[in-house]
């Protein structure tokens, strides 16, 4: 059973942590962090960045994570390296990386927690947090009231 399954019935929010970096001797990526339509984060990646962020516990999600106005001919190895998505305690990465999309202008939409093309990483949940993890991990159902 899931670490926190055992108490979420006394939360209130739901804690998402986001680690992302520049990728090593490249040129600082402009990088844009979003969680539900809330913009954490819009600036120049040039070191590691921490992001927490608490949404509520019945809340759907949306991570969104864009590599934006790369150029390909100066800077052809700079890009944002997703290290981890923690929510709650679940590793989304490297765990759950298939699950993401990966829209970008190369049309290279292999899952990866490697953003080395203009273009969003995007998790999105359509549903509480907690019964999304039931339903992937093969758990069963979470009853609602």
């Amino acid at each position: 059973m899931h670490q926190s399954m055992n108490h979420f019935y006394d939360q209130q929010n739901i804690n998402i942590s986001i680690k992302v970096k520049p990728c090593e001797n490249a040129e600082s990526p402009d990088a844009v962090i979003i969680v539900n339509d809330k913009v954490l984060f819009d600036n120049n990646l040039n070191s590691i960045q921490n992001i927490d962020h608490n949404i509520e516990l019945l809340s759907n999600l949306s991570i969104s994570i864009e590599l934006k106005n790369k150029n390909y001919k100066e800077s052809p190895i700079s890009g944002i390296i997703i290290e981890s998505l923690k929510i709650e305690d679940f590793d989304i990465i490297p765990n759950w990386t298939h699950l993401a999309n990966y829209n970008n202008d190369h049309n290279n939409q292999n899952p990866t927690n490697h953003l080395g093309y203009n273009g969003v990483w995007s998790l999105n949940i359509n549903e509480p947090f907690y019964r999304w993890v039931h339903k992937i991990t093969g758990q069963g159902w979470l009853l609602t009231s």
